[in-house]
C-alpha cells in the first residue's frame, strides 16, 4: 500500500507539517512519496496537468493524500478529478484546515473519496491498513467517508496526541530540505496555539478533539535538543527556526531549554514566534536572550486598539505591545512584527493608526498581509454575513500579499495596498534621519525648478 502526498502552495519553504506526517507513516512502515507544486494568483490547475501525470504513473500510488488550506480549495479539487480520470481505483483524501472545517464540501464532489479531520498520523496509518486489507472504515476515529450508497458516514472524533516525545523526528529527506536553499533549520517543537484570535485558523479546528483542553503541546527540552543535534551531523545551517505558532514560555521548561541550548548550540542563534502578552514578562525575555534568541516574531496585526479588540478578538493594550518591545530590545532580541491591513470595515483612519504605531515602536522588520477570511473563523462568517467577500477574487488568489478578496471602491483598494507597503518599508525608512527629508524636497524642488528654466 503505497501513499502519495501533494500541496499546492504559493510557498518555496519546508513544509513542516507534512514532514512531520511522512515521518510517521514511516515510522509506521508505510512506503511515501511527496511532490509538491507551486501556484500563482489567477493561475488554473492545467499548469500542472502534466507533471502531475508524470508523478502518478512514476509512483503508482493507492493512495492520494492532499493538504489543503482555503486558497489552494479549486487546485485540489481540479487536481483530485485529474487524478480519478487517470485511474478511477487511486482512492483520494483530504487533510488539512479546509477539509477539516467543512468536510461536506469536499465530499459532495465524486473525486474526494475521504476527509481525515484534525491531526492526521494515525487516521491516515489506519485508513492504510484497512484498504489494504479490506478492512470496514467504521472504526478509523475522525474519518468521514461514503459507503456504497454514496451516503456520508462520520465517525467519531479522534484525541489529540498528548505525548509529543513518542513521535518520530520529522523527515526533512522527503521534502528536499537539503536543496532548499535556505541557511536555517525549520523547526517544530510542539502543536497548537493557546491563544483565540476571531481571523485565525486555529481557531476553527481547535475544537475538533474530544481533549481540546490539551490543544497547546510541546515536546520536553531534551527531545528538542536531541533532534537539532541530529539535524547538525546531516545539514549545514546558520541558525534555528522555530515555526510554532508561539514558543514556550513555561518557566521550567525554558531554564532547562536555555542551559541545554547554550551547552550544545553556543553559536547558532534561533527564531521563534511570541504573543506580545508573553513578552512583557522581563524575566523570561532575560533567558531567552540568554539562550540564544536572536530574532522574535509578533504579531500586532493593527495599531487601532479598538479594532484589534472589537474585530480580532486580540485583546491586549498599545501598552502591552510597547512593554513587550522595551523588554525584547533590552535584551538584544530583534523584532519583526505581523500586520493586516484591508480587513472587514476597517477604515482608513485604522490603517493610518496602524502606519502611525509602528513608525512609533520601530520593529527591525514587518510583515504585512492583506486580509483574507479563513473558512471555519469568526471573521469569515462576518464577512459572508455582511457579504464582504469578492468571490471571483477570492477564487483567484493563492497569497496574502497582493490584493484584497473584500468587496471594497477602487480607491479604498490602492490604498490598502499603499499601506500595504508602507508598512512593510517603516524599518527602511526609520534608518534616515529625519532631517534628510525636507533636504529631499529642496533638492527636488531646485531639480524641477532647472528643469523648468531650461525649457523655458
Amino acid at each position: 500500500m503505497k501513499i502519495w502526498l501533494t500541496i499546492f502552495t504559493p510557498y518555496q519553504t519546508v513544509q513542516m507539517q507534512i514532514a512531520a506526517l511522512t515521518s510517521y507513516l514511516r515510522y509506521s512502515n508505510i512506503d511515501v512519496a511527496y511532490s509538491e507544486y507551486y501556484i500563482f494568483s489567477g493561475e488554473s490547475f492545467e499548469k500542472h496537468r502534466n507533471q502531475v501525470r508524470e508523478d502518478i504513473l512514476r509512483e503508482k500510488p493507492d493512495i492520494v493524500g492532499f493538504s489543503t488550506y482555503d486558497m489552494n480549495y479549486h487546485h485540489t479539487l481540479d487536481c483530485a478529478s485529474f487524478i480519478k480520470e487517470l485511474n478511477p481505483h487511486i482512492k483520494v483524501i483530504v487533510g488539512g484546515h479546509t477539509a477539516s472545517v467543512v468536510p461536506f464540501e469536499f465530499l459532495d464532489h465524486e473525486c474526494i473519496d475521504f476527509v481525515g479531520k484534525g491531526e492526521g498520523e494515525e487516521t491516515l496509518k489506519e485508513l492504510a491498513h484497512a484498504l489494504e486489507n479490506d478492512l470496514p472504515l467504521n472504526d478509523i476515529k475522525s474519518l468521514y467517508w461514503k459507503n456504497e450508497n454514496g451516503e456520508v458516514i462520520t465517525n467519531e472524533a479522534r484525541p489529540l496526541m498528548e505525548t509529543l516525545d513518542d513521535l518520530p523526528f520529522i523527515d526533512r529527506e522527503i521534502v528536499e530540505y537539503q536543496h532548499s536553499k535556505i541557511d536555517y533549520l525549520p523547526f517544530l517543537m510542539g502543536r497548537g496555539c493557546p491563544y483565540k484570535c476571531d481571523y485565525c485558523g486555529n481557531e476553527a479546528i481547535k475544537d475538533l478533539a474530544p481533549n481540546s483542553e490539551a490543544w497547546s503541546r510541546y515536546r520536553s527540552p531534551e527531545h528538542v535538543i536531541e533532534e537539532i543535534l541530529l539535524c547538525r551531523e546531516k545539514y549545514d545551517f546558520k541558525y534555528v527556526f522555530f515555526y510554532d505558532d508561539v514558543f514556550c514560555l513555561k518557566l521550567d521548561w525554558l531554564v532547562k531549554f536555555k542551559a541545554l541550548y547554550k551547552k550544545h548550540f553556543p553559536n547558532t542563534p534561533y527564531i521563534c514566534l511570541l504573543r506580545p502578552e508573553m513578552a512583557k514578562d522581563e524575566r523570561r525575555m532575560k533567558l531567552l536572550g540568554e539562550s540564544g534568541c536572536m530574532e522574535v516574531h509578533m504579531g500586532v496585526e493593527s495599531g487601532s486598539y479598538e479594532y484589534r479588540t472589537n474585530m480580532l478578538g486580540r485583546h491586549m493594550s498599545n501598552e502591552v505591545i510597547l512593554r513587550a518591545i522595551d523588554n525584547l530590545k533590552k535584551h538584544n532580541i530583534r523584532i519583526n512584527t505581523f500586520l493586516m491591513v484591508g480587513m472587514p470595515d476597517e477604515s482608513c483612519l485604522d490603517m493610518l493608526k496602524s502606519i502611525a504605531f509602528i513608525w512609533k515602536i520601530r520593529p527591525s522588520s514587518v510583515q504585512t498581509g492583506i486580509f483574507y477570511p479563513l473558512k471555519g473563523t469568526p471573521s469569515y462568517d462576518y464577512c459572508v454575513k455582511n457579504n464582504l467577500i469578492n468571490w471571483k477574487k477570492r477564487k483567484e488568489l493563492v497569497v496574502y500579499s497582493y490584493d484584497t478578496s473584500l468587496n471594497v471602491n477602487f480607491l479604498k483598494r490602492y490604498f490598502i495596498i499603499f499601506c500595504k507597503w508602507l508598512l512593510s518599508g517603516i524599518p527602511v525608512l526609520t534608518h534616515f534621519k529625519l532631517q534628510l527629508i525636507p533636504r529631499f524636497f529642496k533638492i527636488q524642488y531646485r531639480l524641477w525648478f532647472q528643469r523648468r528654466v531650461d525649457y523655458t
